[in-house]
């Protein structure tokens, strides 16, 4: 789970100045030409839709831009260092080691300057003749130019909170990852085997001229928004969402055993969301009963008898063989129509 990474950046030193005379027939030195150097390159954070994760900063945790080059004679001015721009995921937060927020990067191409770089040193060619005080050689006081500026060096941290309007949750195996593959085109990993899934998967589903972008959480248990099964971890991408799909098995032993887990975490989960930002379990909620290929006719009656028992409003579906998933999808339209 590639998600919260600590990285540090330093931005690149500005080249020297030049020291240098022109020349002059009959005079040992001309006049000061020694050109400035060239300011170091500045390191910006870009989003960018192309990434999901935060993987391409699992093992590489350094990063420099470059460094201006040195001025030359005849007031050449050294090239400025290359600009650093390292691409995250939209919905990636930037905080300082402090924990401080520094930027919400939420859309493509966003960026945000993170260090500066350092200013290009000046070149003997600054100083005039004019300045040179009294009986003092030109050559013994201008010869030295300006060293370049130290680039600003920084540690942060990068924190993804996925940007998504619908948020996949149920316990591991309970069909999220292959549902998410039936409503989208996303292709997760999938298997019978619990937690296959261990990072969010994206995916956008295009449903009567509507586009909306769904996420597959990993499949929680309890305990999850304490950290067990990395689940603190998974829980942050559902901040965002506006709407929770959750998936229960039809193969469960006891559905709302299931059913519980979920809603305590996400209940637990949201007491550390900062005041002010929505809680998860006030996020509206379509219940879905998937893997009802599985039951009998009798079996199925059952176990919807159930839902209706403690009054709630389910959509039973089979994503493997496509059943129930037009309506599941109407219900997805529905609710994000109303939130606006």
């Amino acid at each position: 789970m590639v998600d919260y990474v600590k990285i540090k950046i330093k931005a690149g030193d500005g080249g020297s100045g030049h020291a240098s005379f022109s020349k002059l027939k009959g005079k040992p030195y001309g006049s000061p030409d020694g050109g400035d150097g060239g300011d170091g390159g500045n390191a910006f954070i870009k989003a960018t839709r192309n990434l999901s994760t935060l993987i391409p900063y699992r093992y590489k945790k350094d990063f420099e831009a470059k460094d201006g080059q040195s001025g030359g004679k005849s007031q050449r001015k050294g090239a400025k260092g290359e600009d650093l721009f390292l691409e995250v995921p939209p919905g990636t937060l930037i905080k300082e080691e402090s924990g401080f927020t520094i930027v919400d990067l939420i859309k493509h191409d966003q960026r945000e300057l993170i260090a500066l770089g350092g200013k290009g040193g000046r070149g003997n060619d600054h100083i005039k003749r004019s300045s040179i005080p009294p009986n003092q050689k030109i050559s013994e006081f201008s010869k030295h130019a300006e060293g370049g500026g130290n680039g600003e060096e920084v540690t942060i941290t990068l924190e993804l909170k996925l940007l998504a309007n619908v948020g996949l949750v149920g316990i591991p195996s309970s069909g999220k990852s292959t549902l998410l593959s039936k409503l989208t085109s996303a292709k997760p990993k999938i298997s019978a085997h619990p937690f296959t899934t261990l990072e969010p998967n994206l995916g956008v589903m295009y449903h009567k001229g509507k586009e909306l972008v769904l996420a597959d959480i990993p499949g929680l248990i309890e305990g999850a928004s304490e950290g067990k099964g990395l689940g603190d971890q998974f829980l942050r991408h559902i901040e965002r969402t506006k709407i929770l799909v959750h998936v229960v098995s039809a193969e469960s032993q006891n559905l709302f055993a299931d059913i519980v887990v979920i809603k305590k975490e996400l209940s637990e989960y949201s007491k550390k969301i900062p005041p002010g930002n929505q809680s998860l379990s006030d996020k509206p909620e379509v219940m879905v009963l998937n893997k009802i290929d599985v039951l009998s006719e009798d079996e199925l009656k059952n176990k919807l008898d159930q839902f209706k028992k403690y009054n709630i409003k389910v959509i039973p579906i089979s994503s493997t063989i496509g059943d129930g998933l037009g309506k599941l999808m109407d219900k997805i339209i529905e609710v994000a129509d109303k939130l606006g």
